[in-house]
C-alpha cells in the first residue's frame, strides 16, 4: 500500500490538518490546499477555485448541506480528479458561495473510500494510505 504524509500547517496561530491538493480542471492542474474534515460528507471549495478551474459552478448538480449553526447552504456537485500526493482519484467535490469557514473542506465522500486517513495531533501528522491495490 502506498501511504504519504503531510505535517499539519500553521491556520491562525494553531497547527490544523491541511493539506495540499490538486483538482484538474478543464485543461491543467490546479493547486490548493484544504482543511481535512471527518465529519464533512462533502468535500466543499471556494467559488474561487471553481473560477480557476474553468468550471461553470452552476453546471453542477445542486444540492443543500448542513453547516455548524444548523443553516443550510447550497452547493454544486461536479465528478473531477483530485491528486493527493501522487495518487490521482475522481472524486465528487461540491462548491458553494456560501462556505463561511476561511478554508476549503476535503471530506468523506470518495476520498475515505479511497484512503486511509489517520490524523496525528501528537506528531501534528495526517496520513493518506491508499487502499487500492497497485
Amino acid at each position: 500500500m502506498r501511504s504519504v504524509s503531510f505535517p499539519y500547517l500553521e491556520y491562525r496561530q494553531r497547527k490544523a490538518p491541511i493539506v495540499p491538493v490538486a483538482l484538474k480542471g478543464k485543461n491543467e492542474w490546479k493547486q490548493t490546499t484544504a482543511y481535512v474534515d471527518s465529519g464533512a460528507t462533502y468535500s466543499i471549495f471556494k467559488v474561487e477555485e471553481a473560477e480557476r478551474l474553468g468550471l461553470n459552478l452552476k453546471s453542477g448538480k445542486k444540492d443543500f448541506v448542513v453547516v455548524g449553526d444548523g443553516s443550510y447552504i447550497p452547493i454544486y456537485l461536479h465528478r473531477l480528479t483530485v491528486k493527493i500526493g501522487d495518487e490521482e482519484l475522481k472524486a465528487t467535490i461540491a462548491f458553494s458561495p456560501n462556505l463561511g469557514v476561511g478554508f476549503n473542506l476535503l471530506g468523506r465522500k470518495d476520498i475515505f473510500s479511497h484512503f486511509d486517513v489517520t490524523f496525528s495531533d501528537s506528531k501534528e501528522r495526517i496520513t493518506f494510505t491508499s487502499t487500492k491495490s497497485s
